[in-house]
């Protein structure tokens, strides 16, 4: 089956999306201080200004550590990949850049889905997929979230990849 799904993706030729528009809001800028975890900092900065739709848009500093994942082909699953382990990093790490969505829904739990890039302590870079509690700064972060006003993200089921994704839904 999961080689079915892979040769599918591979020769699949139609566009498929779902669009929401929205207008830009407030821009905030932050700096995150040491032992400050990143994912959790940039959820706090939405919760204090309930900021149901943002995009981070500028995000880079140095880390203490970090755990980077990445999606992996595998003949196991139903789309044939899975998540690989945890690769843990031990810094200090530098943070080149990253990009994500974060939000704070009406109703539900704050959320975020962050992709980034670090060099570790030879220079070799690494990137992928980052987790809450696993980021800690290591002197300053530096982030700009950008809101998103008239849409709000929540984590809602998406049948297709057996998950739940970070989707947008429009708001009034």
């Amino acid at each position: 089956m999961a080689e079915q799904l892979i040769d599918y993706w591979k020769t699949h030729k139609e566009i498929r999306f779902e669009e929401f528009e929205g207008k830009p809001g407030r821009i905030i800028n932050a700096c995150l201080f040491a032992g400050s975890d990143l994912l959790d900092g940039i959820v706090a900065i939405a919760k204090k200004y309930q900021i149901r739709a943002g995009i981070v848009t500028v995000c880079f500093g140095s880390l203490s550590k970090t755990e980077i994942r990445w999606e992996e082909r595998t003949k196991e699953g139903p789309r044939g990949d899975k998540r690989s382990e945890p690769r843990l990093l031990e810094g200090p790490i530098t943070f080149l850049s990253a990009q994500g969505k974060v939000g704070v829904p009406r109703q539900g739990k704050p959320l975020i889905h962050m992709h980034g890039v670090v060099a570790d302590t030879k220079g070799k870079v690494w990137g992928g997929h980052l987790f809450p509690d696993e980021n800690p700064t290591f002197s300053t972060m530096e982030v700009v979230i950008q809101e998103i006003e008239g849409i709000e993200f929540d984590k809602i089921f998406d049948p297709e990849t057996n998950s739940a994704l970070l989707r947008a839904r429009r708001i009034e």
